[in-house]
Order: C-alpha cells, then structure tokens, then sequence
C-alpha cells in the first residue's frame, strides 16, 4: 500500500523542487545565510505547494480507491490514473489537481452521509480552482440516466457532436472568464491540434464506454462489483455518469489542452468504470482486455508525453543513451 500511494507524493515535491529558480539560494548564501538557513528559510517555503500537493494527491486516491474500487483493482486503477493523463497534467496544474483532490474525498464523505464535511472539502477545492464547478454536472446526468438512460446517452453525444463540429470558441470563452488565467487560450486556433493521436485518444474511452454498456453484467446491474463501503444504485449511476461524461467531453474536445484537462476532472469515474469492466469478465477475455488496456496506455504516454512532450511536462524528455 505504501509503494503504491508514495509516489504520488514524491514527485510533486521532486518536480517543484526541479524547477526551482537557483538564484533564489544564491541570492542567500551571498547575503550570508548558512546551508541549513538556505535549506530553511528559502527552499522549503518554495517547496511548500509541492508538498501539499503531493500530500493531498495521495491520501485522495487512497481514500478514494479504498471506498470504490475493489481492492484487488487498486494497483490497475493507479496505473490508469499515471498513464491515463491526470497524473502528468498535475505536474503542471497544482492547483487543479489539488481541486481535484479535495472532489475526489468530498464524494467519499458524500457517499458514507457526512454532508457538511463533503461540502466543507468541496468549496476548498472551488477555492483552489473554480472550474470544479462543472462536477456538479455529475448530479444532472445522474437524475437523468436514472430515468432515460438510452435518450440520455443519446443526447450527450448529440450535443458533443454539435459542439465538435461547431467549434469551441464560445466554450472557452466562457472558461476564460470563469478561470482568468486561462483567458489567453481565447485567441488560439482549437482546431490546430486535431491530429491523429488526439482522435484516437477521444475514440478510445468511447469504444470502452459503449463496449461495457453492451454486457450482459454491467457495473451498473450487478451489486456484486462494488465494495462494501460503495455499494447502492446511486454510486452506480455516478460512475456511469462520471464515465460518459469524460467519454463525451474527450471526443469534442479532442486535441483542445484547456478543455481535455477539464474532462479530466472525471477521469477517475472513467478508470472505475474500467477496473469493473475488466472484473466482469471471464478469466481468458479478462487478461486480453486487462493486457490491451495496458498496452495502450503505456504507448499513449510514451508518444504523448516522453516524445512529443504532451502537456508540456518539462521534466520528462525521452533518452535513448545508456
């Protein structure tokens, strides 16, 4: 359990303290600072957002994989959490992804009725990043899958579609003035990175999506597939709703960075939705689907992020010398 949480805590400080302005503790030492009052006065505090970050990251997917993912599911929903995108986007997204966190454990005191606690986490995580605001569309769709869930469905993808084929302009400008700081994204051309890894990505969580729906045993029929602490048709509505939600944005945002890291905001329920997928099934369709997913994931997030520097992750950079 401690090997596989720690990273997750590790790297955000690894990763601050990397890109940290040397000249700061050079700026120090001239002024007569000794190393330990370098190390204390100027280093930590500037190390500080790391680790909360990484602090918050890990005791939220700790947290949240405990009380919704099948414990022997835990090691396969991280991996989809590292490889599946959330993971590197935090890298430079501080603040989103300890929004995120702070989501991530307000639904789990939701789930177990500690509804004060739940909101208290989640207007921290609103004052980390506003745009956590668009979770609450979780409920919407819940009410309706609840009822329709074949119009639903169809619905969503009917306004995706109208969205991807329309444009985006008017949906980041609206973004830019939720979030300022992403205003600059107004004037950027959305279909320039259209290419073919970014529709692929888009078409891949679809495909999964639409393939689970067509089991005879889904993740939203059978209890047997949640954890105890999980357990009720509401928590299955969620993550079918978390789902479709992150399949649909992932297909009309395909290849636009400021919108592609908002659905990420419903990834988790997408990684879900896949660890039961993947238990439903018999033991050989099992491994081969459980091995592709693998596959997939690990070539995604060596031509996304290792070679064509996706997200802009600095740190990394593919070496092919010994």
């Amino acid at each position: 359990m401690v090997y596989d949480y720690l990273p997750f805590m590790i790297y955000p400080i690894y990763n601050i303290l990397d890109r940290m302005d040397k000249s700061y503790a050079e700026a120090a030492s001239d002024l007569g600072a000794t190393p330990w009052q370098v190390f204390w006065k100027v280093q930590v505090p500037l190390s500080m957002p790391g680790v909360i970050s990484g602090i918050m990251m890990g005791v939220a997917l700790f947290v949240f994989t405990r009380n919704i993912v099948n414990k022997q599911y835990w090691g396969f929903f991280l991996f989809l959490f590292v490889c599946g995108g959330p993971f590197f986007s935090s890298l430079n997204l501080m603040r989103q992804y300890m929004a995120l966190s702070c989501c991530l454990m307000a639904y789990v005191l939701w789930k177990k009725n500690h509804w004060v606690w739940a909101a208290v986490l989640f207007m921290l995580g609103l004052s980390f990043h506003r745009s956590l605001l668009i979770v609450l569309l979780l409920f919407l769709l819940r009410c309706c899958l609840r009822r329709t869930r074949s119009l639903t469905i169809i619905a969503v993808y009917l306004i995706s579609f109208a969205v991807f084929v329309f444009g985006m302009d008017s949906i980041i400008g609206v973004i830019g003035r939720i979030v300022p700081s992403w205003g600059g994204y107004a004037n950027i051309d959305t279909t320039a990175s259209r290419n073919a890894v970014a529709i692929f990505k888009a078409v891949v969580p679809n495909v999964l999506m639409f393939y689970g729906l067509s089991k005879r045993r889904t993740l939203l029929r059978d209890p047997e597939l949640l954890p105890a602490a999980a357990s009720g048709s509401q928590e299955r509505s969620l993550v079918i709703s978390g789902t479709l939600t992150f399949a649909a944005m992932s297909f009309c945002f395909a290849g636009i960075m400021i919108l592609t890291r908002i659905a990420e905001f419903f990834a988790p329920f997408y990684f879900v939705y896949l660890c039961r997928l993947v238990e439903v099934e018999n033991r050989d369709m099992k491994l081969l689907l459980s091995y592709s997913i693998y596959i997939y994931y690990l070539v995604l997030t060596v031509v996304t992020i290792f070679m064509m520097n996706g997200n802009f992750v600095m740190p990394y950079q593919m070496s092919w010398s010994v």
